[in-house]
């Protein structure tokens, strides 16, 4: 009989209550360690990388589930990557929005009061990206990256640089996780985009342009290639705003 820890961490997840899915698994490791644990619970860490969880915890959690007896090692080293890139993509979108509407506020109202409520008022009430979770094959459901300390901050530079620094320890991890299976193309493909993600964000917080979405760009295409699941996602979104 399935481990009912686990169908209460997806609907947690699922509801992007990601520090319930995450007490949700470890309950159901403690029971019995599956693959369908380890790596809910390096998703729910992966979603909280705002907050107080790192990309080590995430690596690890994953490693734990190819370790496994009869584990599909491929499945997880794609579930890993797809869900790394949504994370740096959704992070990067939140940074700019929160980059923009400081500054707009600073320009209109010129209000350190007003400009503090902003971030606050974004990490509860904003619309966030959609995700979609990837189990063996992408099936529909909601997800987006928890804003955690990001929302408690009001000057959009540091806003900016919370998101950079975020990015390049993702980077950083996945590359070399990349390089140690062999998978150099994939390995430079994601360097390449976490690069111009944070160009976008500097170019936001030193002038504090408009940016898209990311699945409304060409960059839609480049995921599709070289990270297929994402470029998925991002072509799903693309046609469900339109």
């Amino acid at each position: 009989m399935k481990d009912f820890n686990l169908d209460k961490a997806f609907m947690a997840v699922k509801a992007q209550r990601f520090e319930e899915g995450q007490n949700a698994y470890e309950s159901a490791l403690q029971i019995s360690p599956t693959v369908e644990a380890w790596t809910g619970l390096g998703i729910c860490k992966l979603f909280q990388l705002l907050g107080n969880q790192t990309m080590e915890e995430v690596i690890y959690c994953f490693e734990q589930a190819r370790q496994l007896e009869g584990a599909d090692q491929k499945s997880i080293e794609l579930q890993l990557i797809s869900y790394s890139g949504l994370v740096i993509e959704q992070a990067a979108s939140y940074s700019i929005t929160i980059i923009n509407q400081i500054v707009q506020a600073k320009k209109d109202l010129a209000s350190a009061v007003i400009v503090a409520g902003i971030a606050a008022g974004l990490a509860s009430n904003s619309e966030s990206l959609a995700g979609t979770i990837v189990h063996g094959s992408i099936s529909a459901a909601s997800a987006g990256v928890a804003i955690g300390k990001l929302g408690e901050i009001s000057d959009h530079k540091i806003a900016g640089q919370m998101v950079i620094n975020l990015i390049d320890t993702v980077n950083n991890n996945i590359t070399n996780y990349l390089q140690i299976t062999s998978k150099e193309q994939e390995s430079i493909a994601f360097a390449n985009r976490t690069t111009v993600l944070k160009e976008m964000i500097l170019q936001a917080s030193s002038k504090g342009l408009q940016s898209g979405k990311w699945y409304n760009t060409s960059w839609v295409w480049f995921w599709l290639i070289f990270i297929w699941p994402v470029g998925v996602i991002g072509l799903v979104l693309r046609a469900k705003n339109k």
